[in-house]
This record gives C-alpha cells, sequence and structure tokens, in this order.
C-alpha cells in the first residue's frame, strides 16, 4: 500500500482498517489526522478489532487518558490523543507495538511509518486517505 485514497461509509471505513491490518508487521508509527467527530477513534477500533486482541477490550478515545494499551496478535496497540496534551514522548513507545496517534499532526519530531487523513464529507461519507511513508 503506497497511497490509498476513498470516499467511504462507516462498511468502508471498517474494510479500509481490516485490510490495514493485515499489511502490519508490528512496530508502526501511524498519524491519525481529522477534526473532531471525523472518525478517527471509529477507525482504530475497527483496526484494533482486525489486529484480534487477546483480552477483551473497549477501544475509546484516550483524549482525557492520553494513552491507551490493547494487547493484541500483532503486539500491544498503544491509541495515543494529543488533542488536550499537544506534546507526550514517545520514546518507550516506538518499537514496542503498534503506536497509533490521534492528532499527530501536533508532533514535530516523531516519523511515522502511515499516515491516515479522515475528513467527512457528509453525514455518513469519509474521505479517508491512507499514505505509507517509510
Amino acid at each position: 500500500m503506497e497511497k490509498i485514497e476513498k470516499i467511504v461509509d462507516l462498511e468502508g471505513l471498517k474494510e479500509l482498517a481490516h485490510s490495514l491490518a493485515k499489511e502490519l508487521k508490528g512496530n508502526e508509527v501511524i498519524f491519525l489526522i481529522g477534526d473532531l467527530g471525523a472518525g478517527k477513534t471509529t477507525f482504530t477500533q475497527f483496526l484494533v478489532e482486525a489486529l484480534q486482541p487477546t483480552e477483551e477490550v473497549e477501544v475509546r478515545s484516550p483524549t482525557f487518558a492520553v494513552l491507551n494499551e490493547y494487547p493484541t496478535k500483532k503486539g500491544t496497540v498503544y491509541h495515543a490523543d494529543l488533542y488536550r496534551v499537544k506534546n507526550f514522548d514517545f520514546t518507550d513507545f516506538e518499537g514496542n507495538g503498534i503506536l497509533i496517534i490521534e492528532w499527530a499532526d501536533y508532533l514535530k519530531d516523531l516519523r511515522p511509518d502511515i499516515v491516515i487523513k479522515i475528513q467527512p464529507v457528509d453525514e455518513n461519507l469519509r474521505k479517508v486517505s491512507i499514505e505509507r511513508k517509510k
């Protein structure tokens, strides 16, 4: 996957997340970029589901917790949200699982493997761009 750009509904968003999950090897850094309500956490829910959690998990926005962890068959998924924090030291997490960062456009010194941009088209459709950087 070099770059994919599609307009999708909720089921299409799920399909994109499941497709991406098949390609992940582990130890990737994924940036999620989009406005409030664009679907970043929903995409993460679908992605974690596709990575097959090894225990029951509820994927929620880590807006107030800043970082949530989900054990999966491809390693631990670290799900961060920088909306309120704007800065966080990710050195302990790089290379130790799959790092998904919402509001990653605030970061200056961490380089992503994959950048996912989600933009609402209307109430039911999203324009999704998935680009592999490395």
